[in-house]
């Protein structure tokens, strides 16, 4: 009888291990295919473009809706716009621009350099860019954006339409090209702010001529109005680098045509 107890005994302890290693294999393979899943999904669909549409935006405005914009292989080609948004890792390293002024303009740092050897070269001609408006954060970007909404929201337009008549004049939080660091608002001596008139100042005359040489180009300029989207701006000028500026100036093309549409 001590006999057949200790043999069934033996027996389930038996059949518990198997149990237990039959289930400790199963929990294995289950990990590795999760794992091996998971792999493929990041291989299936990593952009292969410059644009990657599979984000949202982090902001709620009603007919707001950009895709998040992969940084390409030439970060100072990056785009924004009312349809594209920086990614939300996008951090630029930012340097003053001309340490002279008490604002302390920033860009990014390469974009400073640039500006600063711009900057000297105008003054040295008899012309002052004085850097008004460089690099602003998201929260900025967001501050100025709903300002804008309220002020059309507070004349009777309904948040819709508030909405779309502030994206005329200030882009939203993230696309701005400003939240990237690469663009800068010029003005002139005595004017601290920007101006429609800013085109009829030696200031903007010398920029045309020489701010390719420098990596700038006018980003939004009166006569592409249709393709950017944007209202003219003479005082907003964006770096790209020497080489795409110089590019530009040539062929007159603006940075959409560049870069072959936002697609």
């Amino acid at each position: 009888m001590k006999k057949t107890g200790s043999l069934i005994f033996l027996i389930g302890i038996i059949l518990l291990a198997t149990s237990c290693r039959a289930a400790t294999e199963l929990e294995s393979e289950t990990t590795t295919s999760i794992t091996t899943t998971h792999a493929s999904a990041l291989i299936t669909t990593a952009p292969t473009t410059a644009i990657s549409k599979s984000s949202t935006y982090d902001f709620d405005y009603p007919g707001i809706a950009p895709v998040v914009a992969a940084v390409p292989a030439d970060p100072y080609l990056v785009y924004v716009s009312r349809d594209y948004t920086l990614p939300p890792n996008y951090t630029p390293t930012l340097q003053v621009c001309v340490s002279i002024y008490p604002e302390k303009i920033e860009m990014e740092s390469t974009a400073a350099t640039q500006y600063k050897a711009m900057y000297n070269a105008a003054l040295a001609d008899g012309a002052e860019i004085v850097p008004y408006s460089g690099y602003r954060s998201i929260t900025w970007q967001k501050n100025n954006f709903d300002n804008k909404i309220a002020s059309y929201t507070n004349e009777g337009y309904s948040r819709a339409e508030a909405v779309n008549l502030a994206v005329q004049s200030i882009l939203p939080p993230g696309c701005s090209e400003h939240n990237s660091g690469l663009a800068m608002d010029i003005t002139r001596p005595g004017v601290w702010g920007t101006r429609e008139d800013f085109d009829t100042t030696k200031e903007f005359l010398w920029l045309q001529a020489n701010a390719h040489e420098y990596g700038f180009i006018l980003r939004y300029p009166k006569d592409k109005q249709e393709i950017t989207n944007v209202m003219y701006e003479p005082w907003h000028w964006r770096y790209v680098g020497i080489e795409p500026a110089m590019s530009m100036k040539t062929s007159g093309q603006c940075l959409e045509e560049y870069l072959g549409g936002s697609d």
